[in-house]
Order: C-alpha cells, then structure tokens, then sequence
C-alpha cells in the first residue's frame, strides 16, 4: 500500500476526539478522503495499529528525500499524541498505596509486583545503556511497611529507582536487568507475551531469594517504561 491510500484508514469516532485529531494528522498529512466507521473499538484498535503500522514504511523515503516540513511536522504530531497516551498508560499500573509511584529510568524501564503489602520494582535498561551505579547484587528496589512506605533507592529524590546512561557494555547490573538486544522496554510493553515473561522472570528471581510470590497482587503485575 502507498502512502496515498494510507490517508482512507483512519477515521473513527472510537477515540478521544483530540488523540483522534493528533493522531489522524500525524498519519495523514492531509484531510481525509473518505469516513470509514468502526464495528467495534477492537476493530478501531486493530485498523489504527495497522494503519500506523504501514505508514512507517514510508518513513525510510520521506528521510532520504530530507522533507524537513513533513519530518518537522511529523515529529510534533507524534510528540503530542505520546503526551496524550503516555499518561493513560501509566493509569494500567496499579499503585501501591502510600508508597509514592515510582520513576522509571529512561532509557529502560521497571518491572514490579506487589506480594502482601510490599511492591516489589527491578530497574532495568535498553541495549546500549548501562546503570550509573554498580548494582549487580541489587536486583530490586522495594516500598512498603519495612521501608516506611518509601523506596530503597540509590538516587537522590526516593522516586528515581535507577539511572541508565549510554554504554557499549553492561556489566553494572544483573544479567536480567537489561532487555534483550533484539527489544527494549517500550516495545517489550507492547505484547503481552514479552511483558508476560520479563514478569515471570523477575517471579522466579524473586523466589529464588525466598520471597513467596502465592500472595502477590496480580493486578499489580506492571512495566513501566521510562521517557
């Protein structure tokens, strides 16, 4: 499909009316040819994702054409529908009341769990970022009535859990505590099943330490990316 007929897949009224209107203009450039209404929101979900998805084929021709109008204006769009988004996103984790919502490093993200009354986060980073500290044997930062409902953190401010800066090697954590090379924490957030088994992973991690899982608050199962 050209990037032409790209501009008749996605019109819906499924969507907040302002992500819809970000979102059309970042994928369309254009008005609309014609209005196309959805059976249901899972079928606005599907044609949104694969109409974006077909649009970024046409990204490697815009950037060798240097359009710098269209990349400009493309690279606001998008800014703004993240702005939207991302804070819907993070309402998907559960908090653990009153340990205050932690801060993911950007450039990677945390897997937590809360088990009885202690949330429990890994930090970890993308490929290509290592940690600011050496914490290969602190695999986790933890909030709850043993820390006065604050977090173990290495950084100042209780909040920021981890830094990950650029590095050509990871040696400062844990082998788990960096995604795989060939992901990274947004797009391991991005299917169930990867999200799933960094979960898993830090489940059977948490184990191994004694720490019994039976009673954790699935609900509370979380990533979060950091930005």
């Amino acid at each position: 499909m050209t990037c032409g007929l790209l501009q008749r897949e996605m019109v819906s009224s499924c969507l907040p009316r302002k992500i819809l209107f970000v979102l059309s203009f970042a994928v369309l450039h254009a008005g609309f040819t014609e209005i196309r209404a959805f059976a249901s929101p899972s079928e606005c979900q599907s044609d949104v994702n694969e109409s974006l998805k077909k649009y970024s084929k046409c990204l490697p021709e815009m950037i060798a054409k240097r359009e710098k109008a269209s990349i400009n204006s493309l690279v606001w769009r998008l800014q703004e529908t993240l702005d939207l988004l991302r804070p819907v996103q993070e309402q998907f984790c559960k908090q653990l009341p009153p340990c205050p919502r932690p801060v993911a490093p950007k450039n990677g993200g945390l897997v937590c769990v809360t088990i009885d009354d202690t949330q429990y986060c890994k930090p970890m980073c993308n490929k290509g970022y290592d940690f600011q500290f050496l914490r290969r044997s602190r695999l986790y930062e933890v909030c709850g009535n043993a820390t006065g409902f604050s977090w173990t953190t290495q950084l100042v401010g209780g909040k920021a859990l981890a830094a990950c800066n650029p590095s050509e090697m990871a040696i400062s954590g844990a082998k788990s505590a960096y995604f795989p090379s060939n992901s990274s924490c947004v797009h391991t957030l991005a299917f169930p099943e990867t999200e799933a088994e960094q979960l898993n992973i830090f489940l059977e991690e948490l184990a191994g330490q004694g720490i019994d899982g039976s009673r954790r608050d699935q609900g509370a199962d979380c990533i979060i990316c950091g930005y």
